[in-house]
């Protein structure tokens, strides 16, 4: 049995954050074991051993800017240190390859990953080993809160509305992203988790759980849990990436957030609202270009089989801004302490983009729907206007011809007895 000394190493450092030196001297353990350390453990190039014993396992650190490929097992546990860059912007193309059953943690809202234009990131788990993203705090089975470390942000060439490129946020370095290459690849994430991500930056500067700028159709998304972030679930800005397998669960922001152009397709979407920070969360929130109302392309999601639980503190379920749009098929919105689907857009496009079909309401305390511009609030009136079927009851089924989609023959996220969401994801 090893001294008491050496167990309580490893918890001081990772409750006050000492070195890796410090570690491996405290709590009185001999040089015989330290010798042992350093002949069995050991971290890929570029990586630092920061910990030999961490709940059960070694801790390498990656920290600064990656410009070849890093791979990272599920032996060992892998702590961001600062924003961790994937490759250089145009310059370098890195890649993170990432096995099933690893867990990647954060220490503080200053820890996050970036993947640059040009980058891949691939992350693959199973439905038995998600890959985990999270704080240490959740790491180390400690009570975790939103926002105890940054999150994931992708950047890829494809376009935006806002000009060839622009640059995230949130980053101190100037990392771009948007082009003109739709079938651009940023890799795969598929059965991973992110957990108790977001920060604030600066004032009205945030990050997500997964923050995508630029990521074109080849990029994969599939089987993607975010839980209980700070700001926003999933925020795309430009790009057409399709995503499937989504669940997103009690983040203090908008869950599904889309903006500058993108025009990608979804479907399988669970989203509940659990603890709302902000008085303007939403379900699914889709805006085009702030400085410009009417740039091009604009904002059109199309979203099918869905569910949106809320809270007497949920905003609206479903929020179209000015220019933008928004096509929902197959979904349930229920339990809304404001209005279920709002439409902000004022012109002509808003007929011409907003379409909702074979969707369901219930227990929306402020109202079904509303169109803002036409001061339109009851539910006849408001589907002559925009050719949809959106009811409070009833089992119309709409049919969606496009390659992406699968045919479905149900209302909502998931079939009855047929629940995907089981097995790699926080409600398993």
């Amino acid at each position: 049995m090893p001294k008491k000394g050496c167990i309580m190493k490893r918890n001081r450092f990772w409750l006050t954050g000492l070195s890796a030196a410090a570690i491996l001297t405290m709590g009185g353990c001999n040089e015989k074991q330290n010798e042992l350390h350093e002949s069995t453990v050991s971290c890929p190039k570029n990586t630092q051993l920061i910990s030999d014993d961490f709940e059960g396992k070694p801790v390498c650190q990656l920290r600064g800017t990656y410009v070849d490929t890093v791979h990272l097992t599920s032996d060992k546990f892998w702590a961001l240190k600062g924003e961790v860059h994937i490759g250089i912007d145009s310059k370098e193309a890195a890649a993170l390859e990432i096995d099933p059953g690893t867990t990647v943690f954060g220490k503080t809202g200053a820890d996050f990953l970036i993947v640059t234009r040009g980058s891949k990131i691939i992350a693959e788990g199973t439905s038995s080993q998600p890959i985990i993203f999270t704080s240490m705090k959740d790491a180390a089975g400690l009570l975790s809160t939103a926002g105890d470390w940054g999150g994931i942000a992708i950047a890829g060439y494809a376009p935006t509305n806002a000009g060839k490129e622009e640059r995230f946020e949130f980053s101190d370095t100037d990392v771009r992203f948007g082009g003109d290459n739709e079938e651009d690849n940023s890799g795969i994430l598929k059965y991973v988790q992110i957990r108790y991500a977001g920060n604030e930056v600066r004032p009205g500067e945030e990050l997500n759980g997964l923050s995508l700028g630029g990521v074109g159709r080849k990029t994969t998304i599939d089987y993607v849990e975010v839980y209980n972030g700070k700001d926003d679930g999933i925020e795309a800005w430009g790009g057409n990436v399709n995503m499937k397998h989504l669940v997103l669960i009690g983040n203090g922001y908008d869950n599904l957030d889309f903006d500058h152009g993108y025009r990608g397709n979804i479907q399988y979407v669970y989203i509940k609202q659990t603890e709302v920070e902000s008085i303007h969360a939403r379900g699914i929130e889709t805006d085009n270009n702030k400085r410009a109302q009417n740039a091009e392309p604009r904002t059109l999601a199309t979203v099918a089989n869905f569910e949106i639980d809320g809270t007497k503190k949920t905003s609206e379920a479903v929020f179209s801004r000015v220019g933008s749009g928004l096509t929902l098929y197959n979904g349930v919105i229920r339990n809304v302490g404001g209005v279920g689907i709002v439409v902000k857009s004022k012109g002509q496009e808003r007929f011409e983009t907003n379409r909702f079909e074979g969707v369901y309401l219930s227990n929306c305390a402020r109202g079904d729907v509303e169109d803002d511009a036409a001061g339109i609030k009851d539910l006849p009136t408001f589907n002559r206007t925009f050719h949809s079927t959106v009811g409070t009851k009833g089992n119309y089924i709409a049919q969606i011809e496009d390659d992406f989609f699968e045919r479905s023959d149900f209302i909502g996220a998931y079939r009855e007895n047929s629940d995907w969401r089981q097995g790699w994801s926080v409600l398993n």
